[in-house]
């Protein structure tokens, strides 16, 4: 049946009127989109099926990292971040299976520390004193490689670790005491003298010493951090009463209070006026005229008497209470030199301060207004000072020295030749004098070899310009030996003993119209 005309002018109208892609598309037969459509649906599939492999592989990959950063997580929370020991969390792992699984055992803990490794730090620098420091680890674990009786932390690389790093220049060993009763003491004596060899860092030969403390088990704590703590109080022990014992001991708890007590009665006796100036003079030797004296500080503590400097003056150093104690010496001998100037007596004074003091940013300036409160010339007092407070922290000792001597005071430097500085580090410290310890003037008229180094210690010191004091000259055929070798100045029993320190200005004045003669 044939349309009608306006129907069939109407379709070709549309069909003239529409795009070329559109008269292509519907001129494509039903197969040709069936084809496009399956292709379509294949990509699509394809597609999923890559994502969902993308997506797992990342999946896997998360967590993958998330299982290395567990098991980094897990060796760094076991081991020491410097050394790469087992540190003491690991060690207390497995200190409580030990104990778990040797219920009737004996053990021991020995506790190592290194001496004076600021001194290390200081000198070298943190990174490079962290290298000493990993090389020092590595040499005590294998040290002790072959003793079977230590228990074993981990093993690594074919390599027992033995040690514990607990920190610091701290390290454990935990000995089985089953067998060998003093196999701890036996271990600590052949570390201490076969490890601390000098290490070379940059050239740089570094030397060391290991100190050891050791708590036995149970005996002494059955606790993990008892047990460190009392092996830490027997090495105090070592240093404070210069013992050789290595060994902790109950009377150390009360002993480590007694102390601590003291300290705190020092800080009240300073207020209280319990400490007293005792004063020596130094006599010009080719002159016989007093020159100084240096004071020394006493304690009439209410229960213990009369306690001398040795008694504790180490111990307020180490526990950080000897600036004051050096405050209040140092105003008591600038008022004397006010006093002195005042009765047109020519003297000075010598007082003795320590690395502490030197460390004390402030001791300059308050000392530069305790000189003008008292109206006292800074070329009157004399601050003498052993070698070894120069070592802690050499630079900024040095800086403070050089602070002191452009303020005027006079620098000694006590002890002469007992300590290790180099000439060279000796030549630029601003000191004027030097004091030649009593151990090489006392037997200096029986001696032959007493005299030859002492000596070449006071030709030392005279060819870098210092003038010399001897210490402990109770002679007076040590006196003759001293003029003849050039030493200028003495101090000692000859001439008098310690005496308080009110009593000087008369002395002097009896000394000086005496002239005493021997």
């Amino acid at each position: 049946m044939l349309s009608s005309p306006r129907s069939w002018l109407s379709v070709v109208v549309l069909t003239s009127s529409a795009p070329a892609w559109a008269q292509s598309v519907a001129s494509q037969p039903l197969f040709y989109w069936v084809v496009l459509l399956t292709l379509l649906v294949l990509l699509l599939a394809l597609w999923i099926v890559l994502l969902k492999k993308q997506l797992k592989a990342q999946k896997a990959q998360r967590v993958g990292e998330k299982a290395a950063t567990a098991n980094d997580l897990a060796f760094l929370s076991l081991h020491d971040d410097t050394s790469g020991l087992p540190n003491k969390l690991q060690l207390q792992q497995q200190f409580e299976l030990w104990c778990r699984s040797h219920p009737n055992h004996k053990a021991s803990l020995l506790l190592l520390k290194i001496e004076n490794f600021e001194q290390v730090n200081q000198a070298l620098g943190h990174q490079n004193a962290n290298l000493v420091l990993v090389q020092i680890a590595q040499r005590i674990n294998t040290a002790v490689q072959s003793d079977q009786e230590l228990l074993v932390l981990e093993q690594q690389d074919q390599q027992y670790s033995k040690v514990a790093h607990i920190g610091g220049v701290d390290f454990v060993l935990w000995v089985d005491a089953s067998v060998r009763q003093h196999a701890a003491e036996q271990i600590a004596r052949r570390l201490e003298h076969a490890v601390p060899e000098a290490l070379l860092i940059h050239g740089c030969a570094v030397e060391y010493q290991l100190k050891s403390g050791i708590a036995h088990y149970p005996q002494h704590g059955e606790l993990l951090s008892d047990l460190i703590e009392r092996a830490h109080l027997a090495i105090q022990n070592r240093h404070w009463a210069h013992s050789n014992s290595t060994v902790f001991h109950p009377e150390l708890i009360s002993y480590n209070n007694d102390k601590l007590g003291l300290m705190a009665e020092l800080r009240h006796a300073i207020s209280q006026q319990q400490l007293k100036l005792h004063i020596q003079p130094q006599i010009a030797l080719s002159s016989r005229q007093v020159i100084a004296g240096e004071v020394l500080v006493r304690w009439h503590h209410p229960r213990r008497g009369l306690l001398g400097p040795t008694e504790f003056l180490e111990l307020a150093e180490q526990m950080g209470v000897i600036y004051p104690l050096t405050q209040w010496v140092l105003e008591k001998a600038v008022m004397m030199l006010a006093e002195l100037a005042q009765q047109q007596i020519h003297c000075k004074i010598a007082v003795n301060i320590s690395s502490k003091d030197l460390l004390q940013d402030e001791l300059v300036d308050s000392l530069e207004l305790l000189l003008k409160r008292y109206k006292v010339q800074p070329s009157q007092l004399v601050l003498e000072l052993k070698e070894s407070a120069l070592v802690a922290e050499p630079d900024k000792a040095m800086r403070m020295l050089k602070h002191l001597a452009q303020l005027g005071v006079e620098l000694a430097l006590d002890d002469f030749g007992t300590g290790f500085s180099s000439l060279a580090y000796l030549r630029e410290l601003p000191i004027s004098q030097v004091k030649v310890d009593c151990s090489f003037i006392f037997d200096l008229h029986r001696s032959d070899t007493h005299t030859a180094i002492t000596g070449a210690i006071i030709d030392m010191a005279k060819n870098m310009n210092f003038m010399v004091v001897a210490e402990g000259v109770e002679q007076p055929e040590v006196e003759q030996k001293l003029i003849a070798m050039g030493c200028t100045r003495g101090q000692g029993f000859l001439y008098a003993k310690p005496f308080a320190l009110d009593a000087f200005p008369d002395w002097v004045k009896q000394w000086s119209y005496s002239k005493a003669t021997y």
